[in-house]
């Protein structure tokens, strides 16, 4: 059980991340700041994979 609070506690603080830097970034590029937002989240789900071993 502990994992899986973890693991959602990881995901939702991605998002939240994600969601800043897209609105931090809105007014310069616009449409550009989804897909760092998009970055992020990929980045942080690229690192929980390894740390994982890939499973």
């Amino acid at each position: 059980m502990r994992t899986v609070v973890t693991t959602l506690l990881d995901a939702a603080g991605l998002l939240l991340i994600a969601a800043g830097a897209g609105a931090a970034l809105w007014p310069w590029t616009a449409g550009g700041a989804l897909g760092v937002a998009g970055l992020v989240v990929l980045g942080g789900s690229w690192l929980a994979a390894r740390q994982d071993g890939g499973r």
